[in-house]
């Protein structure tokens, strides 16, 4: 056996092995092994020795697509598309140098959007933040960011509005020719507003609406009638009559507050009955009268007497007096108090917040002490004098009655 520095070298005939000092076998010897057992392995073995790094890849790759799909569905689900199915539109007004946060804010308060920060991203990644334009823009939460955003870059065109004031007791006919004569639509559109007023299956998502047809709403003169909440509104000129009417429902739905319900509950009356009375305290009184009327209509409802109201007539006759006839008086109609018991089939008005404020909280004094009658002092003022007995009220009559010579009552 010779000895290398750093190998032993064993000569055994022919045959010469080298081993290293640190006693592992020479390369040639193990590589030529391993082939010999890879030989010998099972195909199967073999397969799956090779096939099982790209088995794994194709399971990465799987579970990172089955995870983009589920986080992309969550941010189209929560944050991508429209709020709702809701198509009623509502009138966003973007001011004049609205910043791209403030018209996000506002579309999210209004329940356009689903986010603030995603529409925020939305426009800013289109690079649109700077093509916002200013104005008055009909939008439904049914829409999407590309919609809105599209509507908001092309501008309102400029088109043509109108300030219209609907004053507190105007009925529905009333409002329809007050459109056409600030030309917000013509007569033909006139009679689409009328028939839609009477369309309960049009109005059905608004739950006041749908809870008519649990109550008599047969033989209303319109079922909306009492809903239009009187306002000053600014309209397009060529706006469609089912949007104009939606307006006026949700401002009424946004004052007649839960708050409302709950105390009209209180005193067992439905949002229909409060409604109605509060569109008779409107036409008979002036509001700082509201109360005392509206105290006299519960006294009388209490004591089961008529409200012999001339607001009831004056819807029925179109026409507006202090003093009716006896054959006026005597007329067939659900409407007529001089006939009927207790409240109308239904409102005589639109009334507004104060009126409805008084049928709902009527002055508790008046109650208490009972008063039954009222009349008008004064038609120039509206002032009105008030009566416990039915004596009282006479001596009332009969010293007012000369100065009302059939003048219109309060309009």
């Amino acid at each position: 056996m010779a000895k290398d520095n750093n190998n032993y070298i064993d000569d055994i005939g022919s045959n010469t092995r080298t081993f290293s000092l640190n006693g592992s076998a020479n390369e040639p010897l193990e590589k030529c092994e391993e082939r010999e057992s890879l030989k010998e392995m099972p195909a199967g073995i073999m397969a799956w020795r090779v096939t099982r790094p790209l088995l794994i890849l194709l399971a990465s790759v799987f579970l990172v697509a089955a995870l983009g799909v589920f986080v992309y569905n969550y941010i189209e689900q929560n944050y991508l598309l429209p709020v709702s199915g809701d198509t009623a539109v509502k009138r966003i007004e973007i001011r004049a140098g609205s910043s791209l946060s403030k018209i996000a804010m506002l579309l999210y308060e209004e329940g356009i959007i689903r986010n603030k920060f995603v529409f925020q991203l939305y426009v800013d990644l289109n690079d649109m933040s700077s093509s916002l334009k200013a104005g008055r823009y009909d939008l439904s939460p049914s829409m999407t960011m590309e919609q809105i955003a599209a509507i908001l870059k092309e501008g309102d065109g400029g088109r043509k509005t109108k300030t219209v004031t609907f004053t507190e007791g105007s009925s529905v006919e009333i409002i329809a020719s007050r459109l056409v004569a600030a030309e917000i639509f013509d007569e033909q559109r006139r009679g689409e507003f009328l028939a839609l007023c009477n369309d309960a299956e049009a109005f059905s998502d608004y739950d006041f609406i749908s809870k008519l047809a649990d109550e008599a709403a047969d033989g209303r003169k319109y079922l909306l009638e009492g809903y239009l909440f009187p306002d000053t509104y600014e309209f397009y000129i060529d706006a469609e009559p089912k949007d104009i009417i939606r307006r006026l429902l949700n401002q009424f739905d946004n004052v007649f507050t839960v708050t409302f319900e709950d105390r009209a509950k209180e005193l067992g009356l439905s949002v229909n009955e409060a409604v109605t009375l509060a569109s008779i305290v409107e036409w008979e009184a002036l509001p700082k009268d509201y109360k005392k009327v509206s105290s006299v209509f519960y006294n009388r409802i209490k004591d089961k007497m008529r409200l012999d109201s001339c607001a009831t007539l004056a819807y029925v006759t179109g026409e507006r007096k202090l003093q009716y006839t006896a054959e006026e008086r005597g007329m067939d109609s659900p409407y007529n108090t001089y006939k009927l018991t207790g409240l109308p089939i239904g409102p005589v008005g639109n009334p507004g917040q104060k009126a409805i404020e008084a049928a709902l909280y009527p002055d508790d004094e008046y109650i208490k002490e009972g008063y039954l009658y009222f009349c008008n002092k004064d038609p120039e003022t509206g002032e009105l004098a008030f009566a416990k007995t039915l004596k009282e009220h006479d001596k009332n009559v009969e010293k007012y009655s000369p100065l009302w010579n059939n003048t219109n009552g309060k309009d």
